[in-house]
């Protein structure tokens, strides 16, 4: 399902001014074995509802795609509404729903008003295309045109380029290594019938969660939960994903795109969700290229050479270990100098760094810290993931302890184990003055 949406409540801004001194999150299941992650927020008249489940990209198989298409067309028709009657009947109501996919996960997700008179239909209606949709030939051949368009312009974005070219390269043969979306080649295969298989197969409770958070007491949570998994089968978990193989020696390419920018970034693998030396990782990302302006390598890549706008770097930990990355944008001309700036900041920080430029990022790390949690939006992601990789209910509570306790000895013992500069991919993509590399 495509974005359903219709109206943003004018006063959800209002949270953004609120601070959660504490976030009590609760957890159990449903009588088909689901879990419920909640937190009743009762600040406003309003709640937020996922229903996720273990069915991203990684689960495709050699059908690339699937994954994201069946998340997408879920809400286009049920045995009592049409693609129409989905999208007035949410419009009248006045509520938010929307599904999507990435590589570990596809949810579909509501948010509304917690009056009866609409949350009681909006439930409803929600219930029912998350367990009996129908998948139509006539709208999958209309999302699969729309798709390819996409999938076509996709090839001549450097960007896109770059980042599909860096999936591939650093996963090999993992199921994290292609596309979310697919290609050209096997979205054209994909059939009705193997998105109905795909359903079948990953949209069932007990490979499902759901995620509250609102202004909906337990009791009503419990109610809400129950009817959303009802109706789905019981099934089975999805199976453990395989450990990716991390890369055994630097690696380099040139993408040559006719561009005046060339867009480059250095990755490797980097560490699961949940991975107990995260926090010091976190910390010394936000040193290194994680702050913006206050980092490491914008001081070094930007203010002192003018070399790019922007330049960041961060770590996205997944079901197993996801990349790390540092990326920018640079004229042709500038590419080398900035990859080897970018490789000589990294070295250093990895050296060494100034304690006082810590204790000023683990200062705004933790004095910040409230703001990440300030709207129900933000808690029902985080208790989401927190449900999701398995981790501890305190984890919003320990973070900023965590971050406060970290001596600098502690970042860079970690940053050592785990990201090794001697065995990183360089890609860039555009005409940069640079001679071809080895791969």
């Amino acid at each position: 399902m495509k974005q359903l949406t219709v109206w943003v409540f004018a006063f959800a801004c209002l949270l953004s001014t609120q601070a959660w001194a504490k976030v009590d999150i609760q957890t159990w299941q449903t009588a088909k074995g689901t879990k419920v992650m909640y937190v009743h927020a009762p600040q406003l008249p309003m709640v937020d509802v996922e229903l996720l489940f273990d069915a991203g990209s990684a689960r495709d198989g050699d059908q690339w795609g699937v994954a994201s298409f069946t998340a997408n067309l879920l809400g286009t028709a049920t045995p009592r509404h049409d693609e129409n009657q989905i999208s007035e009947t949410f419009n009248d109501l006045g509520v938010q729903i929307g599904s999507s996919a990435g590589r570990d996960t596809a949810s579909i997700h509501l948010r509304s008003l917690t009056r009866d008179e609409v949350l009681t239909p909006a439930m409803t209606l929600f219930a029912e295309i998350s367990s009996q949709p129908i998948f139509r030939k006539k709208i999958m051949a209309r999302e699969k045109a729309r798709l390819m368009t996409g999938l076509k312009q996709k090839t001549v974005k450097p960007q896109s380029m770059l980042s599909d070219e860096l999936w591939s390269k650093l996963y090999g043969d993992h199921p994290y290594a292609h596309p979310v979306s697919g290609t050209l080649k096997t979205v054209q295969k994909l059939t009705v019938d193997d998105v109905k298989a795909f359903y079948k197969r990953y949209y069932v409770a007990a490979n499902a969660q759901v995620t509250i958070v609102g202004a909906v007491d337990r009791k009503k949570a419990e109610q809400m939960a129950e009817a959303l998994t009802r109706n789905l089968p019981t099934g089975e978990k999805a199976s453990a994903l395989p450990q990716p193989k991390p890369l055994e020696k630097a690696q380099a390419k040139i993408i040559r795109f006719g561009s005046t920018q060339t867009y480059y970034t250095l990755a490797q693998q980097g560490v699961k969700r949940g991975d107990p030396d995260y926090y010091a990782l976190f910390l010394g990302n936000h040193l290194l290229g994680g702050s913006g302006f206050g980092s490491l390598l914008m001081e070094e890549v930007r203010e002192k050479r003018g070399l790019v706008y922007g330049v960041s770097s961060g770590f996205y930990p997944m079901k197993v270990p996801g990349p790390f990355q540092i990326g920018l944008s640079t004229k042709n001309t500038s590419a080398k100098e900035a990859d080897e700036v970018v490789k000589q900041t990294l070295a250093q920080f990895m050296k060494d760094f100034p304690d006082e430029k810590l204790e000023a990022i683990k200062s705004n790390l933790v004095g910040g810290f409230p703001l990440r949690i300030d709207s129900n939006s933000k808690i029902a992601g985080y208790i989401s993931m927190i449900g999701f990789y398995d981790m501890p209910l305190d984890y919003l509570e320990r973070f900023p302890k965590k971050m406060a306790e970290l001596s600098k000895e502690d970042v860079l013992k970690a940053w050592r184990k785990h990201i090794h500069p001697n065995k990183m991919l360089t890609l860039m993509v555009g005409e940069p003055d640079v001679k071809p590399v080895a791969k």
